[in-house]
């Protein structure tokens, strides 16, 4: 015959066990759900944070009136030729001095650089690439 106290204290056990159980599993499956949700936040993060690494790509006109010089993360991707430059200019209706006041340079530094003596810094390749996509009235109205 089975001793009533060890039987007493295994029923005790799977009844405490169950109750435990029955207790935890909503707080499981409420952090499962949390998990769940983090893991869609930190996508929706990452992915919010490329693209407004993108749009950095893109510059915004300055408040100073010179073309933006901050996207210094593009500059890999910007190839400029001498003849580029000097070609942009002249369809933007733009002299030299004109170029240099809009990214902040010297004259003398965009007569070096449409010659190929010297090749612009990193600082101002995305300011170059900028002019690529503007047209005159916006040329223009920056000067303005």
């Amino acid at each position: 015959m089975p001793n009533l106290a060890a039987v007493l204290s295994d029923e005790i056990r799977r009844l405490s066990r169950k109750e435990v159980r029955s207790a935890c599993e909503p707080l499981q499956t409420q952090v499962r759900d949390l998990k769940k949700a983090m893991r869609k936040q930190r996508d929706t993060i990452a992915r919010l944070e490329k693209q407004i690494g993108q749009l950095k790509t893109v510059s915004a006109q300055p408040a100073d009136k010179t073309l933006a010089a901050d996207n210094i993360g593009t500059t890999g991707k910007i190839r400029l030729t001498p003849s580029s430059i000097k070609k942009h200019r002249k369809r933007l209706k733009l002299s030299q001095s004109e170029l240099s006041q809009l990214l902040n340079v010297s004259t003398n530094t965009v007569v070096r650089w449409e010659a190929g003596t010297s090749i612009p810094r990193d600082a101002y390749r995305p300011g170059l690439a900028e002019l690529r996509t503007m047209g005159i009235k916006e040329v223009k109205i920056l000067l303005g």
